[in-house]
């Protein structure tokens, strides 16, 4: 909210002032912070003048339980043999518009590229479709609406690549889901993305259509960047697990107490 005042979600009418409030009271008061990435540790120091030595880094990890989903119903999923993939809702800061015209950019290219997008049709959604349709995307983009676990998870194992330009961070959920089940990820050159994906993931800059498109057009012609990917992504995901997690909690909590 401090970041990217430009997005409606988090500036208009007192979200901005009760988010900021909120967040200086607790920063305040706690005898520590967690935090998701050293880059995250220096935006609450700036931010709130926290004194570093109150700040501990604490990585995200995948939610543990997509691991054990399956989904006996997937061959019913509406989704192509070979698609990228976008999990987002669609606030306007997920950058769906310049995902879209980045898709339009490679039509001629690759005229069988196909993009699959989840998310409840609320917020920004109207605009989006209206972007798809006004550009005759309709035979390229598939948006499947809300899914359930059992289905993301299915999704993530048939996809070609997580595509994920969002504007927001500094790190996101998406990839470590993508990568613990070997989806390539590409994602945004922002933040603390480069830090959560240690190399295992391609980057761009999410305010160029270019950008996107070209990280686009590597995911869906070259199979070896793909698999080398996926081999990196679950390399990834394997080094720092929820066993891991939960010791370094402990030893956060102990050191506090």
């Amino acid at each position: 909210h401090r970041y990217e005042r430009r997005f409606p979600e988090v500036s208009r009418g007192f979200k901005h002032f009760r988010r900021d409030s909120h967040y200086r009271k607790i920063c305040g008061s706690a005898a520590g912070l967690l935090v998701d990435s050293e880059v995250g540790g220096r935006q609450v120091v700036e931010s709130y003048g926290v004194e570093a030595d109150r700040i501990h880094v604490l990585p995200f990890t995948a939610p543990p339980h997509l691991q054990g989903l399956s989904n006996d119903a997937g061959a019913q999923l509406d989704v192509p043999e070979k698609f990228l993939f976008y999990p987002a809702q669609f606030w306007a800061h997920k950058n769906h518009a310049r995902l879209v015209r980045a898709l339009a950019d490679l039509v001629d290219k690759c005229p069988d590229i196909q993009l699959v997008l989840v998310g409840s049709r609320k917020n920004n959604y109207a605009r989006v479709k209206k972007l798809i349709d006004d550009l005759e995307l309709g035979g390229h983009i598939h948006i499947l609406g809300y899914v359930s676990d059992q289905q993301i998870a299915e999704i993530y194992r048939k996809a070609r690549a997580l595509i994920m330009p969002t504007f927001f961070g500094p790190t996101n959920i998406p990839p470590l889901e993508a990568m613990s089940l070997g989806c390539p990820v590409a994602a945004s050159d922002i933040y603390a993305m480069p830090e959560q994906l240690g190399g295992a993931g391609l980057l761009f800059d999410p305010n160029s259509v270019a950008a996107i498109a070209e990280a686009m057009y590597r995911l869906w012609t070259d199979d070896a960047l793909c698999a080398e990917l996926s081999r990196k992504g679950r390399a990834r995901h394997a080094g720092w697990t929820q066993a891991q997690f939960a010791q370094r909690l402990r030893e956060i909590v102990r050191k506090l107490t």
